[in-house]
């Protein structure tokens, strides 16, 4: 059994790894053990019974029970729980709605909710009525990256761009998608619309239709620009089938998924999205972004943060502002804020600015306190109610709590031939277990990490914040 006192679990690698080696780098420089860990990873999936006890579970999301049993399955044992809350944006039809599904159900209501701004803490508390105590706010970790001294942690252009084997010497776009995939099938989008509402298919044909217009956009503009190039990153997880047909066509239109969104943001010369909160990040990274919307947004779907920035509706407008932006340097933080399509005051409504003390330390400062205090610790029926066993599997687990003769039948298991047809049905179930939990982690093989990374993440950040030397 291995014992933690910090478990983090993650879902992608690109939104949540850096930001979580942070949060370990300041955990282990206190004396603490931790581990990180993806959400899917087979060895620990196709555990019978625990084999991590930690004495906090940091998970990705902690909407109900459900959420919480993806993260544990049945490999850890844990005695709090705190909902980094990664997707701590919503919709703001939901805002308000309390039959939302990110307001929270179950076991959802019983945990520590880490929030990254003001309008979120009131959401939590009026629309979800999450005990107050449990809502802690901390801003957002990730921003942490874009300001000094860490922003020494990301490579140089020179490096990245030979790497991925860009020009150095062209004028380089990004756009970070903000679209779902456009090959979802009918069973996703029937889920997704259980989610977010019954309005949603109309929303997803709003992502479809706006992607088609921004991609035409671009090809249009890279038949005309051939020295300029254009970076797609996917939004997480939905691969677009039209944006891979450019990337054939045009040597100047690159997909490219890697490395977190905020190194890119901060190598390429400008910055282009949708309805997407990459728009802080390019903020606190001091570099334009503009934004796309070359149909109206669905009702309600339109996220709050941009509500009252400019955006580019058509293909003259997005034209005249890459050839005004790549020619524009600014003289003063004032003057870039006066250019900035988002105003502050959007900024501060959603994500805590403190300049003065990090939020890493903040969220250290939190976890300390949870690790600490057992008014955070869940009872041994939330521990236990929140897996929703059935009658039979509530058997089956008390069989596996007797250790000594679960892993006797275990090794009878192992031996072919032997039970009869009541166990060779077991191994038959058990193996198809094993494979399916095998396929999913060969098919998100790209989130996994390892020591060895988290080593190297952990290496970069000492050598930005301590001015060590970078392994």
């Amino acid at each position: 059994m291995e014992r933690l006192d910090f478990l983090f679990i993650y879902e992608h690698k690109v939104r949540e790894l850096e930001n979580l080696c942070l949060m370990k780098y300041e955990l282990d420089r206190r004396g603490y053990r931790t581990k990180i860990l993806y959400i899917d990873e087979a060895y620990y999936s196709n555990r019978d019974y625990p084999v991590i006890d930690t004495k906090v579970l940091c998970t990705m999301a902690c909407y109900d029970n459900y959420t919480l049993f993806w993260h544990t399955k049945e490999f850890v044992r844990f005695e709090k729980v705190i909902d980094l809350q990664w997707e701590n944006i919503v919709f703001p039809k939901d805002e308000e709605r309390e039959g939302a599904y990110k307001n929270y159900w179950g076991i959802g209501k019983e945990v520590v909710h880490l929030s990254w701004g003001k309008q979120n803490v009131e959401r939590l508390l009026n629309a979800a009525h999450l005990d107050p105590k449990k809502v802690k706010l901390t801003g957002h970790v990730g921003m942490d990256f874009l300001r000094a001294p860490l922003n020494r942690y990301y490579i140089s252009r020179e490096e990245l761009f030979s790497r991925y084997d860009l020009p150095i010497d062209k004028k380089v776009i990004l756009f970070a998608s903000p679209y779902y995939s456009d090959t979802l099938s009918k069973e996703s989008i029937e889920g997704l619309s259980v989610r977010f509402g019954d309005d949603f298919p109309e929303y997803y044909g709003f992502m479809c239709e706006s992607q088609k217009a921004v991609l035409e956009w671009f090809e249009r503009f890279l038949k005309e620009n051939p020295d300029v190039i254009l970076i797609y990153r996917i939004h997480p997880g939905h691969p677009s089938a039209i944006a891979s047909e450019l990337e054939r066509k045009y040597e100047n239109f690159r997909i490219i998924s890697e490395l977190s969104v905020k190194q890119w943001i901060v190598a390429c010369d400008m910055v282009y999205t949708g309805n997407s909160s990459v728009i802080v990040e390019a903020f606190f990274a001091k570099k334009l972004c503009r934004l796309l919307f070359p149909v109206p947004t669905t009702k309600g779907f339109e996220l709050k943060l941009i509500t009252e920035s400019e955006k580019i509706r058509t293909y003259e407008e997005f034209e005249r502002s890459v050839k005004e932006d790549l020619s524009t340097e600014f003289s003063s933080d004032e003057e870039f804020e006066e250019r900035f399509p988002t105003p502050r005051s959007s900024i501060e409504e959603i994500y805590l600015i403190d300049w003065k003390t990090p939020n890493y330390v903040k969220f250290a400062n939190m976890a300390e306190e949870v690790l600490k205090e057992d008014c955070y610790r869940l009872t041994k029926k939330q521990r236990t109610d929140y897996k929703e066993y059935t009658p039979v599997q509530k058997k089956v687990r008390r069989f596996v709590a007797l250790r000594p003769l679960y892993l006797f039948y275990l090794k009878l298991l192992e031996k072919p031939g032997f039970g009869g047809k009541a166990f060779e049905n077991q191994r038959r179930i058990r193996e198809e277990s094993h494979l399916l939990h095998e396929k999913i982690e060969k098919d998100h093989a790209h989130e996994l990490t390892s020591e060895e990374e988290i080593g190297r993440i952990i290496d970069r950040i000492r050598y930005a914040l301590e001015d060590g030397i970078a392994k």
